[in-house]
């Protein structure tokens, strides 16, 4: 949480000493593994015990902390409320950082980012989003001293629900997700098959020519490449009231594999590390 916020007493906040232990916590507190040890203990909330079982990262591997905490930053600091807090953790060796795949990703993300806060530092793309979170599994697991077989297990046997949305969530070519079945992303991209009721959408065709009519996922995977659809919603995020906005999405759909990306993560992050022993 940002400093000045405050919480009722059904949420139990940890401070810390300083932002390193804070960022080690948070970044391993993101990952499936430490997600997983929560599950194992079979308690309904966290409480005070349980908090003061898990890790904080303590590695003699910089390299291997650098990608971990870059990660978490970009994913939590998504606004200015952030800044002291991004100021304070900045490392130019962050610059340095790569992503493990190219595809849907900005390449120059990392070497891009600034020491002061901005806006452009924050991910902001589901699929970059979700990239940064994987890493981070693979990430924490090698610290851990886990093999990639035990990080496969914990995924396959621990989070059946996340196996199911992973297989059927489906991103444009921008990032965005344009279909999923996640009961906790409600809203977020196209309903499965439209209803009567579903609001039109404007359909653009590679030819140019435009339709407009309401459209679900069964009928929108069947759209040629480069047909971009124009949804229109009402945001009602932010103070001030309900805002029209435009969502739009550009085929081709990209379906990815998440025991694929651990699989490549871990093989890029391992071939990192050693060279940096070589060093």
């Amino acid at each position: 949480m940002p400093k000045g916020v405050v919480h009722i007493n059904t949420c139990l906040s940890t401070v810390f000493k300083n932002n390193h232990d804070l960022l080690s916590y948070h970044a391993m507190c993101l990952s499936i593994v430490v997600d997983y040890r929560v599950k194992s203990t079979g308690l309904g909330h966290a409480n005070t015990s349980l908090i003061n079982q898990l890790p904080v990262l303590r590695t003699a591997n910089k390299k291997l902390e650098n990608a971990l905490f870059i990660r978490a930053l970009v994913l939590n600091c998504l606004t200015n409320h952030y800044s002291e807090l991004w100021k304070d953790c900045w490392l130019d060796q962050y610059q340095d950082e790569k992503w493990t795949d190219s595809g849907l990703l900005n390449n120059n993300f990392f070497n891009q980012l600034k020491p002061e806060w901005v806006r452009e530092n924050a991910l902001r793309t589901d699929f970059e989003r979700r990239q940064a979170l994987l890493e981070i599994d693979v990430l924490v697991a090698m610290e851990l001293g886990m093999t990639l077989q035990e990080l496969l297990t914990i995924y396959r046997v621990q989070f059946p629900v996340m196996q199911q949305y992973e297989r059927e969530t489906y991103y444009d070519q921008s990032g965005r997700i344009v279909f999923t079945p996640s009961k906790g992303l409600v809203g977020v991209g196209l309903s499965r098959n439209a209803g009567p009721r579903d609001p039109s959408v404007i359909i653009e065709y590679p030819d140019g020519k435009k339709e407009s009519k309401p459209l679900g996922w069964t009928e929108a995977q069947k759209l040629p490449d480069g047909t971009k659809i124009h949804r229109t919603i009402l945001d009602d995020t932010q103070p001030g009231g309900p805002v029209e906005r435009v969502i739009t999405y550009t085929s081709p759909w990209y379906l990815p594999n998440r025991e694929e990306d651990y699989k490549q993560a871990w093989e890029v992050f391992e071939a990192r590390f050693k060279a940096q022993e070589g060093v």
